[in-house]
Parts: structure tokens; sequence; C-alpha cells
């Protein structure tokens, strides 16, 4: 009788000190996430000779979702109810909790739409029944959940105890020199073997036809197809690719054909861009070595730059995205600068003659960087508004820049070299793939009188919307727009436009869904979409560019494993867009959370080059790379804000 009394003690004390109440709490999440999870990576598979109604049926259709079997599934309840039973107990502020729900929730539904475009192509997996909805609804409260307690914890546990490490501490006083030529060798070491393997470069088609286009080879060059040239104009160069970058890379390739060797000219050019971005690299790590950053962070720096095989691919091959992505960085190195020492910054000329020199060559690489800086200015004009000195010296830096290349270099220098400006073709790619989709889902009956027939005077598809179905690729818009009818006039576009917007309120989803499905790569983290371009290929014989035999079977290795890395479930995430994307919002979100607004100032290169990207043809590596390289910076932002916090305490 004694013990049963005691028994009953005990559990009333337990139950007055809520730890029942806690246990159950915590199993309860545990068996959502786990269950949500499941469901995400497993697939409905419905027994038809299987009769059972109401309940019982729904809870059979859950059970066979799981992909997972009974051992996987004990694991993963016991991991994610380890997990949680430490987060969950701690306490965190409502500033934390609100932060950490907007970015689960918004996080989650991302990751819902990834995964249904990368299974399907569409968004049947979420909404085809009322089954596929209720299962969404419960992958997306599990994903929620995790990262909701997941985000709490890091933000005002896990990074603060990082920040008041005594070992980190202990780095922090070590004395490694680094400087920006040790970094140099170091990096440069590191990439010789990519040197030797890709020699003489990689060779793209973009690169195939900016040659064509300073040589002047009409057979081989595919802009000449899709731009209307002024009368006068005597050589093939047009916008489509920024000119600069094209002169560059035409006057290597043709001084290599005078001297019959062109593999050493392009494998000139490619070490020159090589070295270019190895001293922006080393520059970055020196930068950060300024900010008193741990030893241990700088040197985990220096590892990504050196060994994250993707950099010096792109270094070596042939295209205009490794330079800009190397403008991107400084400029968001001068940025960084300019919001945590203004007086300094501003006060000194070598700053801001790097600032102008990173904002001239971000538009000069890439067309769409005028829009970047123009932002930019005018953000950074709003910020100093108050101060007539620090505008100055802004309008001295950047908006000259922005001047000298979209009034003078745009509108003065090109028209009188009778150089034409890109496709507008290329602004166009998302409501040409949005009219392509409408037309696979809704068919002749979608449209109404004469609408086929003016949307066929833009893409010119001969009235037959079969021609436009075959045409239409979920992921590249490429094939849509190739028959874009350069000849057009500016009523038909107008006309062409008008007839969108209409198509649009008759069936919205159609064209959000064609939208999504041609972005999803950037949030989607379980994508295995090719990422490198390797070796010269036939883009580079066609010019007598080819890659040495001997090495042949080291390129197909190299290829191989990146492929291998890429579908790793280990690995895959860092070569995938999506997590990058992901560790971007992050930061974004802890600038937020800390109120240390002006560092979204430093984010803004970025961030607009994010938008300027889901506004393009296709969504993959080659215009994500940029945004990797400013990773270690982004870090380096997230230590100063949990160190300060960390100062001010102490």
């Amino acid at each position: 009788m004694r013990e049963n009394n005691g028994a009953i003690i005990t559990m009333r004390r337990l139950y007055k000190e809520k730890r029942i109440l806690y246990c159950c709490y915590v199993t309860l999440l545990t068996s959502l996430v786990s269950l949500s999870l499941g469901l995400a990576l497993g697939e409905v598979k419905l027994n038809k000779s299987q009769h059972a109604t109401g309940i019982y049926a729904w809870i059979l259709k859950i059970g066979r979702s799981f992909s997972f079997d009974a051992t996987n599934d004990l694991f993963l309840l016991l991991l994610i109810g380890i997990v949680l039973f430490f987060l969950v107990r701690r306490q965190y502020s409502r500033r934390c909790k609100a932060y950490s729900l907007l970015f689960s929730l918004g996080g989650s539904i991302l990751l819902l739409l990834g995964r249904a475009f990368y299974k399907e192509n569409n968004l049947s997996k979420l909404f085809s029944s009322a089954f596929a909805l209720q299962k969404a609804f419960m992958v997306l409260v599990g994903y929620s959940i995790l990262l909701y307690w997941l985000l709490n914890a890091l933000m005002e546990y896990v990074l603060p105890k990082l920040a008041a490490s005594t070992a980190l501490q202990a780095y922090k006083l070590k004395k490694i020199k680094l400087t920006i030529w040790s970094c140099f060798a170091f990096i440069v070491v590191a990439w010789l073997p990519y040197v030797v393997i890709m020699y003489p470069c990689n060779f793209t088609a973009d690169s195939r036809d900016e040659v064509a286009q300073f040589l002047g080879d009409v057979e081989i060059c595919k802009t000449d197809n899709t731009i209307n040239y002024p009368e006068g104009a005597t050589t093939l160069l047009n916008n489509h690719h920024p000119v600069t970058y094209t002169i560059l890379v035409g006057t290597f390739a043709k001084e290599g054909k005078m001297t019959g060797s062109i593999n050493g000219a392009m494998f000139l050019f490619a070490l020159l861009q090589m070295t270019a971005m190895a001293f922006l690299f080393s520059y970055t790590i020196l930068y950060i070595k300024s900010l008193d950053v741990p030893v241990l962070f700088q040197l985990i720096g220096l590892g990504f730059f050196m060994f994250y095989p993707l950099f010096p691919i792109y270094a070596l091959t042939v295209t205009k995205d490794s330079l800009y992505g190397g403008c991107i960085l400084l400029l968001t190195i001068q940025l960084l600068k300019m919001m945590t020492k203004e007086d300094s910054f501003f006060s000194s000329n070598k700053e801001l003659w790097i600032l102008f020199g990173s904002a001239l060559g971000l538009q000069l690489l890439r067309n769409n960087g005028l829009y970047v800086m123009l932002v930019l200015f005018i953000v950074l004009l709003i910020r100093y508004r108050k101060n007539r000195n620090k505008c100055k010296k802004i309008v001295m830096s950047i908006g000259i820049p922005v001047i000298l290349y979209g009034g003078l270099f745009l509108k003065v220098i090109l028209p009188m070299c009778n150089i034409p400006g890109g496709s507008p073709r290329e602004m166009l790619s998302v409501p040409f793939q949005q009219v392509a989709r409408y037309a696979v889902e809704w068919g002749e009956e979608g449209f109404q009188n004469a609408e086929i027939e003016t949307l066929d005077k833009i893409l010119c598809f001969e009235g037959d919307l079969e021609v436009l179905k075959e045409r239409y690729d979920p992921v590249l818009s490429d094939p849509v727009k190739s028959k874009f009818n350069k000849d057009y006039t500016k009523e038909e576009l107008k006309e062409f436009m008008v007839v969108w917007a209409k198509l649009l309120k008759r069936h919205p989803g159609t064209f959000v869904t064609a939208t999504l499905n041609n972005i999803y790569y950037y949030f989607s983290v379980d994508y295995g979409k090719p990422i490198v371009y390797v070796g010269a290929g036939s883009n580079g014989e066609v010019y007598g560019i080819k890659n040495p035999d001997i090495t042949e079977s080291a390129r197909t290795f190299v290829l191989r494993a990146l492929s291998m890395l890429n579908r790793s479930s280990m690995l895959g995430g860092l070569f995938s867009v999506g997590t990058w994307s992901y560790l971007f919002l992050f930061v974004l979100l802890y600038c937020g959370y800390k109120r240390r607004y002006e560092y979204l100032i430093m984010a803004l290169p970025v961030v607009l080059n994010i938008m300027i990207a889901i506004a393009g043809p296709v969504a993959y590596m080659r215009y994500a790379i940029q945004w990797i390289m400013v990773v270690p910076v982004f870090g380096t932002v997230l230590w100063l804000l949990v160190n300060e916090v960390r100062t001010e305490k102490s």
C-alpha cells in the first residue's frame, strides 16, 4: 500500500512540475515531424483490392505513403525526439520566436513546392486530391515545427555559445600570418590539378558565339538571328553578351588563330581569369582577417575557396560569370566596409576607387549589372540623404559609373560603332514561358477570338498550338523564345502583352505554376542538375580548341565525381543552389532579428542578382556561382552580429 501511495505522490509531483505534459508535448511534436518526413520522402501506392472506408482507409493511405522501413523509422523517431527534447525545454524571446516562425513557414512552403516540381513538374502532387492536400498539410506542419525549434536554438543558444567559446578565443590569440600572397599561393596550388586537367580551358556555347561575333563568322554566330543590326553595321558584334567581354575573348582567339596556337591563346586567357579570381579570393580572406575574426574561421574561408571544386572549374571556363562574380564579391566587401566603418571608409580615396571599379566592372561584365547598381545607388542616397558630403562621394563612386555605362557607353559609344543592344526576348522569358504553359494545359479551348494569331506574331509557331506545345520545356525557356520574331513592331508587342494579361486573368494558377516550375532549382535542395562545364567539347572544336586526349580520363573522372557528389545524400547540399539560397535568407533574417538593418544594404547586390536570375530563362548553377563566392563574407557578417552581443554583455 505504501508503494502505491509513493507512486501516486511521485506522479502528482511530476504532474505539478509539468514534466509529464512536457514529455507528451515533445512526443507529439516528434510524431508529427517524423510523419511529415516519412510522407515527404515516400510515395502513395494504394492497394486497389482494399475496400476500407472512413478514417481506417485514411490511416491505410498514410501508412502506405511512407518510404522508411521499421529500423529507419525507429532511428528517426529517436533522433528527432532527442533533438526536440533539448530544444523545446529552453526559453526563447518573443522576437526570436517571431522571426523563427516567419522563416520556418516560408522555408517549409518553398521546400514543399520544390519537392513537388522536382517529382512531377507541376503541383498535382500537392493538390490532385483531398488526400494529397491533407498529406501536403501534414508535411508542411512537420517541416515547420522542426525548422522553428532549430532556428530558435540556433539564434539564441548555438551562435551565442559559439561566440563565447574559449576554444575559439584561443584560436583568436594564435599568430598565424595569413597574407594576401600566402593565401594566393595556397589557392593557386590547390587549383593546379584543374589547370592541367582542363587545359586549355572550358568552352561553352556562349563562348563560341562570342568568338564568332568578334571574328565575323556568320555560320557559327547564333545571336545575329535574334537581333536587328543597324544600317551600315560592318561587324557581328552585339550586346547580347557584354561587348567588353566579347572583345576580350575574341582578341585572344584572333591572336591565337593568327599565330597558329589558339589552344595556347585560350589557355593564357583562362589562366589570367583564374589568377584574377584567386587574387580576389585572397583579398577576401585578408579583409576577413582585418575584422578580428578567429583564425579558425579564416582558415575555413580559405579552405572553402581552395577546395570547393566549382570555383577553379568556373575560373577556367570562358564565361563572363566568373569575373562578374568577382565584382559582386568585391562590391559586397566594400559595402560591408561602408556599413561597419563609415567615417574611415568615406575618408579613404583608395576604398572609394575600389568601389568605383567594382561598380563599373559589374556593369561591363553583365548587362543587368546596370539595374543592380542603379537600385543600390538610390538606396545609398536615401540612407545618407542627411549627409551632403557622403552623398557627393556616393555620386562620385557609384553614380558616375552608372552614368558612364548607362548613358555614355550604351547610348553613345555602341550606337556610334553600329553595335546593337541585346534582344528584348531575354526580358520576356517569363511571359513567353507562361504563354507556352497555358497552351499546354488549356489547348485551343482556352483561347478566344484572334488571341492565337496575336501570339503567333511574336512567337512564330505558324498558328499551330501543337508546335508551341512541343517547344515547351518546364525548366528552360530557350526553346520557346528561340523563334522570337526579331522584326516585330511595337504595336504587335503591345498586343501580345494585352493578350498575355487576359490569359493571366483567366487562369492565374497556370502562370504561377509556369514561373515556379522554371525557377524551383533556386529553392529546392534535392535537385541533381548538371552543375559545371568540363572541357572544350564540340563548342571549342569548331575553332580548333581541343582538350588533349591524354587528360580525357581525368576530365571524365572529375565529371563523374561531381555528378556523384551532386546526388549524394550527405554532400549533395553543397552543390544545390537551394542550400545557399536558404543560407542567405537566414543571414538576412538574423540581421533583422538583431536590428542591424544596415547590413541588408551590404546584401543588396546578391539579393538583386537572385531576383534577376528568377526572371531569367533557366535556373542553374552558372547563374548562382556568384552568390556562392560571397558565402565567406556572409559568414563573417554572422560572426560580427553574434560577437557584438557577446562583447556588449561582457
